[in-house]
């Protein structure tokens, strides 16, 4: 399941970049609310936390999946 290939790509590398776009758009969000910048409620920070943390455990079992074959 890990390997099955959407778009050419295995789903762990897809689900890998979808994590990272995840945790760059977090951690924006906290910086702009911090600094200031935008009229952002904190809640949007809080629910693309949450988003990340799951993103985090599809990776990760697609990880231990393709480890353990």
């Amino acid at each position: 399941m890990a390997l099955l290939a959407l778009i050419t790509f295995p789903m762990i590398i897809i689900a890998g970049t979808i994590l990272l776009i995840s945790l760059i758009s977090t951690a924006a969000l906290g910086f702009m609310i911090m600094k200031g910048k935008g009229d952002i409620p904190l809640s949007w920070h809080i629910n693309f936390a949450r988003l990340t943390i799951v993103i985090t455990f599809i990776h990760g079992f697609l990880a231990i999946a393709w480890y353990l074959g």
